[in-house]
C-alpha cells in the first residue's frame, strides 16, 4: 500500500488499523507521529484523533460545564474583554477556512442574498425597535440588537447537513459579516443615542476586529496545506470550546446578577425563546416562492444567528442587564437547535 506521507513510526502506541490513506493511527485518543523522512506538509504531525467529533456531539454538556465553570473561576476583571475578544476573533479566524469568498456566490442568486440581507438583517431589527420601544425600551433595544447580529458561523453547516443551499448560506454569512461593522455602529448611533452613550467608532472597531480582521488574517495561510487542512478539520473543535469559553468568563463576570437578581431570568428566557421562533419562522417563510434548499439555507441563516458576537458586544458597551439577557440567549441557541432539528428533519422528508 502506497503510503501518502511516506513511512511513519509513532511515539510509544500502535495500531493495527490503517487511517489516512494508510498511515496508522494510535490507539489513544491523542495520538503523536512524526515522520522518519519525506514529510510534504509540517515537521511535526499531531493528530487529536476523535476531538473534532466529540466536540460536535457533546455540544450541550460542553455547554452545561462552561455554566458551571463560570459560577467557579475567579472573574478576570479587567481581562476578561480582551480575552473574550482574542477567543471570539480566533474562532472566526478558524471558520474562515471553510469559507469560499468566490464572486460566484453572489452572481449566482444576487436578488434572493440582497433581497433576504435587506429585509432580514436592516428592516426586521428596525421594525422590532420600533414596534417595542413604546412598551419597554430595554427589549427592543435588546432585540434591536439581537436581529441585526449576522449570521452564525455555523449556519452553512446545519443548511448542508439538511440538503439546503450551501452557496446561498455562504453568501449570506459572507455579506451579513461583512457589513455588520458598518450597520450596526450606524444604525445603533441612529437608534440608541438618547439611552446610551456608544463610542460608534469603537464599536465599528471592535466589530472589525472580531469579524472581518480574522478573516483577512487567515488569507496567507489558506493555501498553506498543513494549516488549512488542520483548521478545516478542527474547526468545530475550536468554534465549540471556544465559545465553551467565552459562556464561561461572561459568566463569571455576570455572575453576582446571575445570582442576586434571579427575577430577571424567567422573563429573559421567554423572550429569548420568542426571539429564536420568530426569527427561525421568518427565515423559513419570508422567501415562500423560494425552493425548498433555498428556505432551508434562510432557515439557518436567520435562526441560527452570531449570538457569541452579541455577548462581545453587549459585554462591552452596555449595561448588565443587556449582558445577562445575551447570556441567556446563549444558552438557548442551543436548546432551540434540539427542536427545530426535529422540525427540519420531518420537512425534508415531505
Amino acid at each position: 500500500m502506497t503510503m501518502r506521507y511516506g513511512p511513519w513510526r509513532s511515539t510509544g502506541n500502535s495500531c493495527s488499523k490503517p487511517d489516512y490513506n494508510g498511515c496508522p493511527l494510535p490507539n489513544p485518543v491523542v495520538g503523536f507521529f512524526y515522520p522518519t523522512h519525506s514529510f510534504q506538509h509540517i515537521g511535526h504531525f499531531v493528530y487529536f484523533r476523535g476531538m473534532n467529533e466529540f466536540a460536535k456531539k457533546n455540544f450541550n454538556l460542553i455547554l452545561f460545564l462552561a455554566t458551571v465553570g463560570g459560577f467557579i473561576i475567579p472573574d478576570p476583571g479587567e481581562y476578561s474583554g480582551p480575552i473574550i475578544l482574542g477567543v471570539l476573533c480566533f474562532i472566526i479566524f478558524a471558520s474562515s477556512f471553510k469559507v469560499d469568498f468566490s464572486p460566484a456566490f453572489f452572481r449566482a442568486q444576487a436578488r434572493t442574498i440582497g433581497g433576504f440581507y435587506l429585509i432580514r438583517f436592516l428592516l426586521l431589527p428596525l421594525l422590532l425597535f420600533w414596534l417595542i420601544y413604546p412598551w419597554s425600551p430595554f427589549y427592543a433595544t435588546a432585540l434591536f440588537l439581537f436581529a441585526a447580529l449576522p449570521a452564525g458561523v455555523t449556519s452553512p453547516a446545519f443548511t448542508n447537513v439538511f440538503g439546503g443551499n450551501v452557496s446561498l448560506a455562504l453568501a449570506l454569512l459572507i455579506l451579513s459579516s461583512s457589513l455588520t461593522p458598518l450597520v450596526l455602529p450606524y444604525l445603533g448611533g441612529m437608534l440608541l443615542d438618547e439611552n446610551l452613550e456608544i463610542d460608534q467608532f469603537q464599536l465599528f472597531t471592535t466589530l472589525f476586529l472580531t469579524v472581518i480582521f480574522p478573516y483577512l488574517g487567515h488569507l496567507p495561510f489558506r493555501k498553506h496545506e498543513g494549516i488549512s487542512s488542520w483548521m478545516r478539520h478542527h474547526d468545530s473543535f475550536i468554534s465549540i470550546f471556544g465559545i465553551g469559553i467565552m459562556f464561561a468568563l461572561a459568566i463569571a463576570g455576570y455572575r453576582p446578577v446571575l445570582m442576586e437578581d434571579t427575577a430577571l431570568l424567567p422573563p429573559f428566557f421567554l423572550v429569548g425563546i420568542c426571539a429564536f421562533g420568530l426569527l427561525y419562522l421568518f427565515g423559513w417563510t419570508i422567501w415562500y416562492r423560494g425552493n425548498k434548499s433555498q428556505k432551508l439555507a434562510l432557515l439557518f441563516i436567520s435562526g441560527a444567528n452570531n449570538v457569541a458576537l452579541g455577548v462581545v458586544v453587549s459585554f462591552l458597551y452596555f449595561p448588565t442587564r443587556m449582558g445577562v439577557f445575551f447570556v441567556v440567549c446563549q444558552i438557548l441557541w442551543v436548546a432551540v437547535l434540539i427542536p427545530v432539528r426535529r422540525v427540519v428533519g420531518q420537512l425534508v422528508l415531505r
